[in-house]
Formats: C-alpha cells, structure tokens, sequence
C-alpha cells in the first residue's frame, strides 16, 4: 500500500508529490477513550464486574498473563441473545472486549475462551493500530489518485511528461487495488490472531468448535472442509477468512 501511494504521489509531483503523499497518509492520534459510557454508546454493552462472571474473568486472566498483558480487557456484554459475536477495542495499554449474550449462553466455557483469546491475539498484535494505518494509507491513495488524474486530464503533468494511457489506468485502479490490499492485510491479521489464540490456549479443538458454532449461526450450514474458496475470485472481497481456511490453519499449526 505505500509502494502504491508512493507510485501515485511521484505520478502527482515527482519526488516532493511522494513525499508529500507519505507524509499525508500518516493516521491522526486516536484520542478514543474507551469508556463505559462510550462503550455503551457506540455498541449497548454494559460492563461486566469479576463478582457477576468469576469463571469468565479466571480465563480472561489466565489468558492475558500468558499474552504478557499487564492490563486486562474490561469485558462487556451486548443483550444480544440471538447473536453470536465478539468485538475488540483498543490496544495493549486501554483495551475492551465485548461479547454478545448470544455467544455467552451458546458456547461452552472452553469455546468461549478460545473466542478470548482470539480477541486478547488482537489486542496484543495490536490490530487496531494496523488497520488505522491501513485506512489512512486507503484515504492517502485515494486522494491521490484523484489529483493525478486531474492533472492527467487537464495537460499540467509534473516534468512535462505526456500524458499516458498506462500511467492514467493505474491512477484509476489505485483506489481499488489499495481497498483490496486493505482487505488482504485484515484476512492476514485474522490468521495470525487465530494462531496466537491456540498459542495461548493450546486448544485448537475448543476453538475450531466455537469457530464451527459461527459459522452456523452466521450462515446456517456448517464450513466447507474443502478449498475451493482460494480458486474463488469473490473471496479477495472478504474481510475475514472464509471459516474453511482457519480450520485448516488451525489444525496444520496444531499438528
């Protein structure tokens, strides 16, 4: 994504237009404060206290410590008992996690700790902070691109070079190619995340289960145990990796 920026900043203003464009796509400080209110504003969650789910905040503990967080997650429940998700906030100096009631009450104390983990992996990775330089190197390229086209089309190019068909087809698709590594990096994340959970747990069939149990719920059959997926060009526009291929990582790293 910053080679791309870069091609695109050069394209604008020669070496001071990539300059320009890398120093433009630096993230603003993330000022969120990840509060009981806000949590509560932003998802309906109330905070959950170690006295009302002793059990819970013993695996979360347990978890954390081997993660090598000094501060545990404040947890949250969302009353959602016909969901089944988990959110996490934050990174490993103020961090949140927030559970669905639907996923509480639908999985065992093992899955559920899977689930933890996996969330824990993010904040530990500190995942947030990754994807907010990845939304701000998008924005960066999208931006400019535009403005190398505008110059394209109106004849000011930087250095008097001509205006050139291959040079204003990689303008145009900048914008789709860097959603696209977005993506590709947020599915990369998710493996990784995924395989720090079964470092910090050594379950990898609790969490293979609680994966099983998503998948379900979220789509109403069980994963694919086949890879047809990777031969599938839509699954570049995932997010998330399809349910088969984290299975798959999961039992090749716990074998």
């Amino acid at each position: 994504m910053t080679l791309l920026l870069a091609v695109c900043g050069w394209s604008v203003g020669g070496a001071e237009g990539m300059q320009r464009a890398l120093l433009g796509s630096t993230p603003r400080p993330d000022e969120t404060v990840i509060s009981r209110e806000n949590v509560y504003r932003w998802f309906g969650a109330r905070l959950l206290s170690p006295a009302e789910v002793p059990d819970l905040f013993a695996v979360l503990a347990k978890v954390c410590s081997r993660a090598g967080l000094v501060r545990l997650p404040d947890l949250y429940c969302l009353p959602a008992p016909r969901d089944m998700n988990a959110y996490a906030l934050g990174g490993p100096e103020r961090s949140a996690i927030v559970l669905t009631e639907g996923l509480l009450r639908g999985m065992t104390r093992d899955e559920v700790a899977g689930i933890l983990a996996h969330e824990v992996a993010h904040i530990r990775n500190n995942d947030a902070w990754t994807m907010g330089w990845a939304t701000a190197l998008r924005r960066a390229i999208d931006w400019t691109s535009l403005a190398g086209l505008a110059l394209l089309r109106t004849g000011h190019h930087h250095g008097g070079m001509t205006s050139s068909r291959p040079l204003a087809m990689l303008l145009s698709a900048a914008p789709a190619l860097g959603q696209l590594l977005g993506l590709a990096l947020s599915r990369v994340r998710e493996l990784d995340a995924d395989a720090t959970a079964l470092e910090l747990t050594g379950d990898s069939r609790a969490l293979i289960a609680a994966l099983d149990k998503l998948e379900r719920h979220h789509t109403g059959s069980a994963p694919s145990r086949t890879s047809a997926f990777v031969h599938d060009p839509m699954h570049l526009l995932r997010s998330h990796p399809a349910t088969s291929e984290r299975v798959g990582t999961l039992l090749n790293l716990a074998y």
